[in-house]
């Protein structure tokens, strides 16, 4: 790509940050780019992200409201992963003037083997991002539309599976079974596209579908922390509204047991302690 722009530095140094586990530093890098171009979408989409793991939720919501309002302004584009991001971070400091493009429009790669390196979208990560912010904020009647539009904008097989895997959590805490099963004779329709990147939502998915149990799923996460962290808490909601609250919460506080504070199950194991009376006595 030519040389970035002062905008794609905030990006790439804000996504460092985030690497680093200093989302504060990161939400100043992006706050400040949004001062010289406050209509960015982009920009609005990395800070919800991290306003998210620092448990503000309403900037996110905020942010990330605004920026889907806007979507149908903006074409959408690929986004890169920690992988390639984190070394070209390196790169610029070091003096490089030429990384490559962090953002290509979706119509200029799609279909061509060089859009293969590109997770997701920025159309489906600001839905995605959105609907876990209100999720969290305990809205999730709010929530159901922006997975909804996650899973219909996601060109990969991960970002399809964790708006799915989202998705039949909240159904299913919503009493909506139907609804939800239907999410399940999705997720089979997706065999052919399956990626190992996956791992965790594809597993949590698997559970649903009742193609594992639940015991047999936490045996194999309980000596793997991050595994324990992306997988415990889907596996602790299914427990709960089946009728298992008390392995619900044990599972719940697994996962914070990992340690793993900006990781959005960990967030989500995390409001449910909160709620653990309320939870309690609703699924008892």
């Amino acid at each position: 790509m030519p040389t970035p722009s002062t905008q794609d530095r905030h990006i790439i140094a804000a996504r460092l940050k985030g690497y680093l586990n200093k989302p504060h530093d990161a939400i100043d890098l992006l706050t400040a780019a949004l001062e010289e171009d406050p209509g960015s979408i982009r920009l609005l989409r990395f800070r919800g992200h991290r306003r998210i793991s620092v448990r503000d939720f309403e900037g996110a919501i905020a942010d990330l409201t605004t920026a889907a309002t806007h979507l149908p302004e903006v074409p959408d584009e690929f986004e890169l992963y920690q992988k390639d991001v984190e070394p070209d971070a390196i790169a610029l400091i070091l003096g490089a003037t030429d990384i490559q493009d962090h953002h290509p429009s979706v119509q200029s790669l799609e279909g061509s083997p060089e859009a293969d390196r590109y997770m997701t979208t920025l159309h489906s990560a600001v839905w995605y991002h959105l609907g876990v912010a209100l999720y969290l904020d305990g809205q999730l009647s709010e929530a159901v539309e922006p997975f909804r539009k996650a899973y219909e904008t996601a060109r990969h097989y991960e970002s399809k599976v964790a708006s799915l895997d989202w998705s039949y959590m909240i159904l299913r805490r919503l009493g909506r079974e139907q609804e939800a099963e239907q999410l399940l004779t999705t997720f089979a329709g997706l065999v052919d596209e399956y990626d190992a990147q996956a791992a965790g939502y594809h597993e949590r998915m698997e559970l649903y579908s009742g193609r594992r149990s639940g015991d047999d799923l936490r045996d194999t996460i309980l000596g793997d922390p991050i595994q324990l962290a992306t997988v415990g808490y889907g596996l602790g909601n299914w427990y709960l509204y089946n009728g298992e609250p008390d392995k619900a919460e044990t599972v719940f506080d697994e996962v914070l047991s990992a340690g793993a504070r900006y990781a959005f199950a960990y967030l989500a194991a995390e409001s449910e302690r909160e709620r653990r009376g309320e939870l309690a006595a609703a699924y008892r």
